[in-house]
């Protein structure tokens, strides 16, 4: 238990804390507990037990002038943050994914909210898309959409990358994150054109059809939704068509009811008229 007396803060700890003050929004979880990115575990907690001990607010007594004593609750927070978060394994996976993400786009390394995270993972669902790896793309836009489940985007990737999965099952699966982003922000054309390209995948374009008119009626010009109504119309003209030309090739194979009637009704009179065996000569 820290001593509760009033005690001087050393000038190199001052200098220390003020540091630490000035870094606390720019430092990664590693810089704030000085410990490389590979630390185990062991050096995790020994890294933080070290500076817990000069960090710590009741370290300097109860008389601590308001200034630092706010400093220094702040800094021992996060320290603390820091430290729960590396030593979880799957948090510290998540967190250290971030941090590559915010040093290849040069944003600041102190990345501990769940929103950047999943804008890490979208981004790499967006690459494995571009690179055909639909079943990484799943995983990250899910990750993402996990992580942020108020953005509307992350959803409808999460379907598109479903919608394109060979298995029709998983594809049926698209529906729901669909809906989602549909409920989300309704008013975009994209996402109910998303439905209609999921319900085409699903092989129902009566249903994608419904989709892409109620994307139509949000943005009469959306050309996807244009294009792909007059690829169906075109498509069941020609379904028609060939049905109606299957029906005309059976209609001659296969002898309709009346032609059976008739055919039977000469059967018939054959039969009761039968012929008179030729007369032997004499």
């Amino acid at each position: 238990m820290p001593d509760q007396t009033s005690q001087k803060i050393p000038e190199s700890i001052v200098k220390r804390i003020d540091e630490y003050d000035r870094n606390l929004d720019k430092w990664s979880y590693y810089d704030l507990l000085y410990i490389p990115r590979n630390a185990d575990k062991t050096a995790i907690k020994k890294g933080y037990y070290k500076i817990v001990q000069l960090m710590h607010p009741d370290r300097y007594g109860l008389d601590l002038e308001e200034e630092y004593k706010k400093k220094l609750e702040r800094i021992f927070n996060e320290i603390n943050v820091a430290y729960n978060a590396l030593m979880d394994d799957s948090e510290k996976a998540r967190y250290d994914q971030a941090l590559y993400y915010a040093e290849d786009h040069n944003q600041p390394l102190k990345v501990s909210n769940d929103v950047i995270v999943a804008k890490a993972q979208y981004t790499r669902g967006i690459n494995a898309m571009r690179g055909n790896e639909i079943l990484q793309a799943i995983e990250f836009f899910r990750s993402a959409a996990d992580l942020d489940p108020d953005n509307p985007e992350y959803h409808a990737k999460l379907a598109f990358a479903l919608a394109k999965h060979k298995n029709p099952r998983v594809r049926r699966e698209a529906i729901d994150p669909c809906k989602k982003a549909i409920s989300m922000q309704n008013e975009n054309p994209n996402y109910h054109a998303l439905m209609g390209f999921i319900f085409q995948e699903l092989s129902d374009p009566a249903e994608a059809k419904v989709h892409y008119k109620r994307a139509l009626s949000w943005d009469p010009q959306h050309q996807r939704a244009r294009q792909e109504i007059q690829n169906i119309n075109a498509q069941e003209m020609e379904n028609k068509k060939q049905g109606s030309l299957a029906y005309k090739i059976l209609s001659k194979l296969i002898p309709s009811k009346k032609d059976k009637k008739t055919e039977s009704r000469s059967m018939s009179n054959r039969n009761s008229h039968p012929r008179k065996p030729p007369e032997k000569q004499r």
